[in-house]
């Protein structure tokens, strides 16, 4: 396996790197692509790898106004020990905490967990349940896009040649909000999900007045439960509510068989993952109204 090597430094230098190469990958942390080249997954095989890690500016994390922002190179083991995101996108820290192993948190990234569009991808549930944004940076400056919008199938994004997510904005918790993430997977650590849900709601004393379910593993991306969502909108936050919209989401997803697990099995653990996010999202909404 040949391929030419490039390491810009600053994001002027990716830019203009990545607008002189035509058949090349992208190198943040490397735990999915290294092993994709090795067993020659890729096709076609890339002729460049264009290293990130020395661009500083991809590995902030910081506050901006009732937003964070969360560079793209990021790994998922600093988004577990961030106090910023502890306190106020905790959800998002819960996520990364489950993905693979402490060696894979270390170089993993948050940027790469997105380009690398698995529909199992533990970080994404979060991010969009966080109401979470890209930046996607190019020759010609940076469009912001929904994060849903970044995926297009198994593997498939819809970045263009030359484009990069540069990062990722997430709405922070608010004093009347709560979220939580949830994951099965065949043992409980070093599993890829068999289903992953995450759940982020607004209350308005004992009512839900917004809310955003998100799941992976039930479909070809990572998506969004919208008709669940304006189902619950105006519903007391109740066990009896929660329980429904779990058959609700039951009914909604379209998992399929594979090597971790049947697709009826999928079906029956989104009633469960739906009932138990949405209750912990709604006792910690509770709980940082009164804290407040």
């Amino acid at each position: 396996m040949e391929f030419t090597y490039y390491n810009p430094k600053s994001m002027q230098a990716l830019v203009d790197t990545l607008q002189a190469l035509q058949n090349y990958v992208i190198l943040a942390g490397g735990t999915d692509l290294l092993v994709k080249m090795k067993e020659k997954l890729l096709r076609p095989m890339p002729q460049a790898v264009v290293d990130i890690n020395g661009i500083e500016a991809l590995r902030e994390i910081r506050e901006e106004g009732n937003s964070i922002m969360i560079g793209a190179l990021v790994s998922h083991n600093e988004l577990t020990k961030s106090a910023l995101i502890n306190k106020k996108a905790v959800v998002l820290a819960e996520a990364a905490e489950l993905v693979g192993s402490p060696q894979i948190r270390n170089r993993g990234t948050v940027g790469g967990n997105i380009c690398n569009a698995s529909p199992a991808a533990d970080t994404v549930p979060a991010l969009l349940a966080l109401g979470a944004r890209v930046k996607v940076s190019y020759q010609d400056g940076f469009l912001e896009m929904p994060l849903a919008e970044v995926f297009k199938g198994p593997g498939r994004t819809c970045l263009a040649p030359g484009q990069f997510i540069s990062c990722i904005k997430v709405n922070s918790l608010q004093a009347d909000e709560g979220a939580a993430f949830l994951k099965f997977g065949k043992r409980k650590a070093l599993a890829i999900a068999m289903i992953n849900c995450a759940v982020w709601l607004k209350l308005d004393g004992d009512v839900i007045s917004d809310v955003r379910i998100a799941f992976g593993s039930v479909a070809p991306t990572p998506i969004r439960l919208y008709e669940l969502e304006k189902w619950l909108q105006g519903k007391p936050a109740t066990s009896a509510v929660f329980a429904e919209a779990g058959l609700e989401a039951a009914q909604l997803i379209k998992p399929i068989d594979d090597i971790r697990c049947k697709a009826s099995y999928r079906t029956r653990l989104a009633r469960v993952i739906v009932y138990r996010s949405l209750v912990a999202a709604a006792e910690r909404a509770q709980m940082r109204c009164s804290c407040e």
